[in-house]
């Protein structure tokens, strides 16, 4: 079968879908009339985690419905009526099977006679739309409140000039309510005759945005009421939505220049000023201080001109000599910032200095900064952050040839924490892990948030090697790490996926998503690992050939190619009756069949069990109902997957009812590995299905972490001993009496006893003399087909 479509779709297609694959990055793909895929951009594979070789000519719905779907969902049924369509809905995600809410466009590609060619299917996460929605509505809360918080007028104006945000302070001051100024132009808040001229400065200030201090220069206002104010202006540049806006707080100054009036009347009197006034000459001597002064800088006439306040004086007094205006900066004494005025008193040949505090004002400029760059929940570096810093270390891989590493950390069983205790706990572990990591990293690493239980770790100038071993310690930090909650206490593991950035690495969405795929394949070989990506990859491939199983696993339930074999379990004394253990199968296209050992892991990791289960049990109840097989004669075999699944009690329940079947004569065969795996599950589920009626054996007993004191709190009612222990029995003396023990402690609790892997006479008289109960294997009979 042709894994392309006719030319006809690529015709009709070519040109608009080739500028989806370079623009779009949002899942896009096109398939042909028979559902497969065809072609998808860069974000399409990136999201299912596969390679486009693993997806072209391959069913969509393989990696988007893994257990099949007896009726088909919008998206799917949209599809098959060859019709366009919006859906919304929840989806598993196919990398982890999260679940999540997506919108997915149908559109149906048709030729010039309107006949359909192909399908083009668009997928748009909403989970990760929201999840950004609520990150910048947060930021903009606390940005916002800080911004309400300010005592003085405070606006942000885009590059265009136009007012976006005012706070309720405008009022005062300007006598506009702030939703009055929102869509205004910035030029509306000065006298005609300068607003040219601030157009002029705006341009040139978004040429080069830099941070303006409160005090760099005054300007006249106009009010709503036509009154002219004097003002000062702080300028701030902000990114909002990656475009460079500036916050302005505007000062009045009117009681300040009232004030400085009367400073000039009582020039005479500088001994009255609160402000710190410092006079030098032009070889800085200081000539005067007054006690404003002396108090504000303590220690400045012992230290004269080697004070924190007169720092690079000669260079500030060279300045102002030189200029018809008075001169200004910024300095820090005593963790306190100054803004300082430099005037020269031509007269008399000296400078007065002039200084304002201006710490509150700066403190809050370096929160909103902060806030933009950096996670509020743990303090570090944020995701946008992150980005800009692998983008910068790409631009120097290709500059300088150097490689780094990039280090993709998700946590393990963090979501035991929040279902247990809360998201209150869940957001502390995630703290005091933050916390945790940056002191055991380098000064030059970048630790950052990247959202939920996501950690990025970037490892500047270090090589594969180098950086697998830091990826390891910090692995080991996690494991080693012990969160108390309450009366609780938690590990967590964290599966790292680990990628090399150089000069052939590509872009920061390329470095991300190898990131994430090798953190999947660390999270998919086992949890709390670190891999290393690399295109030529094993696992990768491994992957790949479980999705493969997985696949045909989905062909054969779609299309019943399942089937139920009955083997012969034979009681050694008389006075019992034969018993069949019912065995899945499943035939291939070729007819060929496949016993349970082939397919059940794929169908496992793939969560396709659950759906086996549910197959074998509804085809076992529905042969009994139709008399092919006795319902006193059969043993059912459940997997692990099912002891913990509450839906599947209520199954058999309601199957029990559906096909009117006795229980009294079923059993139910579970594995002692999956009991002791799901050990609480398994007791209530056992204890709630023999209330029923039916009974339970417990498989492929004594295989490896055999412990006879949890059988008397189990509804245990045969043990069947793993195979190996039987088959070698006739040859080795230790697995004769491990036999020996089973069966007497067994009898000892009112527990039957079955033999698997009797292949041969010696080893059912073995059997026999060890007192054995029932026998099952070759020797006693073959899987047969059970037909309807």
């Amino acid at each position: 079968m042709p894994l392309v479509p006719e030319a006809p779709i690529i015709d009709t297609l070519s040109h608009g879908w080739k500028t989806a694959l370079d623009f779009l990055d949002e899942p896009i793909c096109l398939l042909d009339l028979e559902d497969r895929v065809v072609q998808a951009n860069k974000t399409f594979f990136a999201r299912l985690g596969h390679r486009p070789d693993e997806v072209i000519g391959k069913p969509i719905s393989l990696f988007f419905h893994p257990e099949g779907e007896e009726v088909p969902c919008p998206v799917c049924r949209a599809r098959y009526e060859r019709r366009d369509a919006v859906v919304t809905l929840e989806a598993d995600d196919p990398r982890n099977h999260a679940e999540r809410s997506i919108q997915v466009r149908i559109g149906v590609v048709r030729d010039a006679e309107g006949k359909p060619t192909g399908i083009v299917q668009h997928i748009q996460d909403l989970t990760l739309i929201r999840e950004a929605e609520s990150k910048y509505l947060d930021t903009q809360r606390r940005f916002r409140n800080l911004f309400e918080a300010s005592p003085d007028p405070q606006i942000i104006v885009n590059s265009e000039g136009i007012i976006e945000q005012a706070n309720a302070q405008c009022f005062g001051v300007l006598g506009y309510k702030n939703t009055e100024l929102i869509g205004e132009s910035v030029e509306v808040l000065l006298p005609e005759q300068l607003r040219q001229r601030h157009v002029n400065f705006r341009q040139m200030f978004n040429s080069a945005p830099r941070a303006r201090p409160m005090g760099h220069s005054e300007l006249s206002c106009l009010r709503k009421d036509g009154r002219v104010i004097p003002v000062e202006v702080s300028l701030t540049p902000i990114t909002i939505e990656q475009a460079v806006s500036v916050c302005a707080v505007i000062r009045d100054i009117s009681e300040h220049k009232e004030a400085e009036r009367e400073l000039l009347r009582l020039a005479s009197f500088p001994e009255l000023s609160p402000m710190p006034i410092i006079e030098i000459t032009r070889q800085g001597e200081i000539t005067y201080t007054n006690p404003a002064a002396k108090v504000t800088f303590g220690e400045l006439e012992m230290q004269g001109t080697a004070h924190p306040a007169l720092s690079d004086l000669q260079a500030m007094v060279d300045r102002v000599v030189n200029s018809d205006r008075p001169v200004l900066r910024s300095i820090e004494v005593d963790g306190m910032v100054y803004e300082q005025q430099f005037s020269y008193v031509r007269e008399n040949d000296v400078v007065q200095i002039y200084s304002w505090d201006i710490t509150d004002i700066r403190d809050m400029a370096d929160e909103m900064e902060y806030f933009a760059t950096h996670d509020g929940l743990t303090g570090l570096v944020n995701r946008g952050e992150f980005d800009r810093k692998i983008n910068q270390l790409l631009e120097q891989s290709v500059r300088e040839n150097q490689t780094h590493g990039l280090c993709y950390i998700d946590l393990d069983q963090f979501k035991i924490v929040n279902d247990k205790c809360g998201h209150s706990a869940g957001d502390e572990l995630l703290r005091q892990l933050g916390r945790l990591l940056q002191e055991k990293i380098r000064d030059t690493d970048t630790l950052a948030r990247l959202g939920g239980d996501e950690f990025g770790l970037l490892l500047p100038g270090c090589g594969v090697e180098k950086a697998r071993e830091i990826a390891e310690a910090v692995r080991k930090v996690i494991a080693e790490y012990r969160f108390s909650w309450e009366s609780h206490t938690f590990t967590v593991g964290a599966s790292i996926g680990l990628v090399p950035i150089n000069r052939h690495s590509g872009g920061v969405k390329d470095v991300m998503q190898a990131a994430d795929t090798a953190c999947y394949v660390a999270k998919d070989t086992g949890r709390d690992r670190v891999h290393v990506y690399h295109q030529d990859d094993y696992e990768l491939d491994r992957h790949i050939k479980n999705i493969e199983w997985a696949h045909r696993l989905q062909q054969a339930l779609s299309q019943g190619r399942f089937c139920l074999r009955k083997q012969l379990i034979r009681p050694i004394r008389a006075g019992k009756r034969d018993r069949y253990e019912l065995l899945v199968s499943m035939r291939g296209e070729d007819g060929k069949l496949y016993a349970p050992g082939a397919f059940i892991p794929a169908a496992e990791r793939f969560n396709l069990i659950k759906s086996i289960d549910k197959w074998v049990i509804n085809e076992a109840f529905s042969l009994i109902q139709s008399g092919h097989i006795d319902s006193n004669e059969i043993s059912i075999n459940l997997s692990g997957e099912a002891l913990g699944d509450t839906d599947m009690v209520a199954y058999v329940i309601n199957k029990l009812e559906e096909y009117q079947i006795d229980p009294k004569g079923l059993i139910f065969e579970i594995t002692e590995t999956a009991m002791i795996t799901n050990l609480a599950n398994a007791q209530k589920f056992m204890s709630i299905m023999t209330d029923v009626g039916c009974h339970f054996a417990l498989d492929d007993f004594g295989s490896g972490v055999s412990s006879f004191a949890y059988l008397q709190n189990l509804h245990v009612d045969y043990l069947k001993i793993d195979g190996s222990l039987v088959r070698n029995s006739v040859t080795n003396k230790i697995n004769e009496s491990m036999v020996k023990a089973i069966v007497d402690i067994g009898h000892a609790m009112g527990i039957a006893t079955v033999a698997e892997f009797v292949e041969d006479e010696m080893i059912y008289e073995k059997m026999l003399e060890l007192g054995i109960d029932y026998v099952q294997g070759y020797h006693i009979g073959y899987p047969e087909v059970v037909e309807k």
